[in-house]
Order: C-alpha cells, then structure tokens, then sequence
C-alpha cells in the first residue's frame, strides 16, 4: 500500500505544482473531472471483476483512492497542460501519454500490483486511457469555448 501511496500520489502530485504555478486553472477545471473519471472507471473494472488491485486495504475505494487522486489525476493535468498552454501536436501528446499510462499499469501487472481477469488485457487498458484522454481533450475544448482558459 506505501508502494501505491508513494509512486501513485506524492511523487505526481509533487510534479504537479510546476504546472500550479504556470496554470493554476487547471486543478480548478480538469482535475475534478480527471479524478471523477479515474474513480468511476476504476471502480466499475473492479466491480465488474475485470481486475484486482492488490493492497492491504479491506477498503474497496482505498484499494485506488490514491491512483484516482493521483497519478490518473495529475496524468490529465499535464495532458491538458501540453495540449492546451504549450500547444504540442496533439498526436504526439495522446501517443505519449496513453502509452505511458499503458506503461505505467503494465510495470504494476510484471510487480504484481494489479491482476487482470481472462475478459480484460492491456489492450483494452490503453483503448481505455484513450477514451479517458479523449474525454478530457472534449472537455478542454469546451472549457475553452466557454472562455475558461486565459
């Protein structure tokens, strides 16, 4: 559980306060919605029985309370960061960031972090960052409609 809390919450959310204080808009829009997304989708695969995250916790929600708030958390800030205030090309952004996440969850499953059942593989994890990261792309881009963004 301190390997998860370290790795998956303060070192992220360390590198998050270079972004706070360039963009502090950013924790104020798209984490919540990165930190929802990450919980929903995180519950709903261990629910399902899709995959088990291995900790000490008898606590469902704390087994990824930490990854949810963290890592997928700060993921988006720094995807909407480079997207949005740097303006990288796009493809280059989704391509380093789903197979970083991808990378990420595949060191857990070789450590025996994380298991997945005979239904899921990491295939559909990284469709599944994908469509997170896309989902977060359509909500810049309405942020930004809205005038949200500087």
């Amino acid at each position: 559980m301190w390997l998860m809390i370290v790795l998956g919450f303060i070192i992220p959310w360390l590198t998050a306060g270079y972004v706070y204080k360039r963009a502090p808009k950013i924790f104020f829009t798209i984490a919540p919605f990165a930190a929802l997304i990450a919980l929903i989708l995180n519950q709903l695969g261990i629910q399902t029985d899709l995959w088990t995250i291995h900790t000490s916790s008898n606590v469902g929600l704390l087994n990824t309370m930490f990854l949810d708030l963290g890592i997928f958390t700060i993921s988006a800030v720094w995807f909407t960061y480079f997207i949005y205030y740097k303006e990288k090309q796009p493809a280059w952004i989704y391509t380093i960031f789903v197979l970083g996440m991808t990378g990420v969850e595949f060191t857990a499953l070789a450590i025996h972090l994380l298991t997945y059942h005979e239904k899921w593989n990491i295939f559909y994890t990284s469709l599944m960052y994908f469509g997170g990261f896309i989902t977060i792309h359509l909500i810049i881009s309405k942020l930004d409609k809205l005038e949200v963004y500087p």
